[in-house]
């Protein structure tokens, strides 16, 4: 059975040039995965430093995270750092402090793998998940097949 795999790669945006050559080390690898044929699809999503929830789009992507860690008996933290806050101004909310770059891995309609995370193995790095995603798409089993994914 032949199945759809795609990776969106989250960026911040404005970073520091030496962060921008580091996404664009990404972009490169995972579009070159793209071309090999591993990968169907590879989308790019541009974030600022903090989500406040407001763009659902972005608040949907997190919970999708955050509910794909939980599965996997995974972390997001530190990298996304979730904390309360109080505004004068705006009131009290909820704030999410995002990666420079984050990779989510998808089979189908499963999310597959989030990277950077923290799992029972340790932490795992951007870079960790584009070996581990790309080890699973060689060997034709896919990343949610191998039980890779942390």
């Amino acid at each position: 059975m032949n199945h759809t795999r795609r990776v969106t790669v989250y960026l911040r945006s404005p970073v520091p040039d030496e962060t921008e050559r580091r996404q664009a080390s990404v972009l490169g690898r995972t579009d070159s995965l793209r071309q090999q044929g591993l990968l169907d699809d590879v989308a790019v999503e541009y974030w600022h430093r903090l989500s406040t929830g407001g763009d659902a789009r972005e608040a949907d992507d997190i919970a999708a995270m955050e509910a794909w860690a939980a599965a996997n008996d995974c972390s997001l933290a530190p990298t996304f750092d979730r904390h309360e806050r109080h505004s004068a101004f705006t009131g009290d909310d909820s704030v999410v402090t995002l990666p420079v770059v984050c990779l989510a891995y998808w089979e189908d309609d499963e999310l597959a793998g989030v990277y950077p995370h923290v799992g029972p193995c340790g932490h795992c790095t951007v870079a960790d998940g584009l070996d581990r995603i790309e080890s699973a798409l060689r060997s034709g089993e896919g990343l949610a097949h191998t039980g890779s994914q942390r």
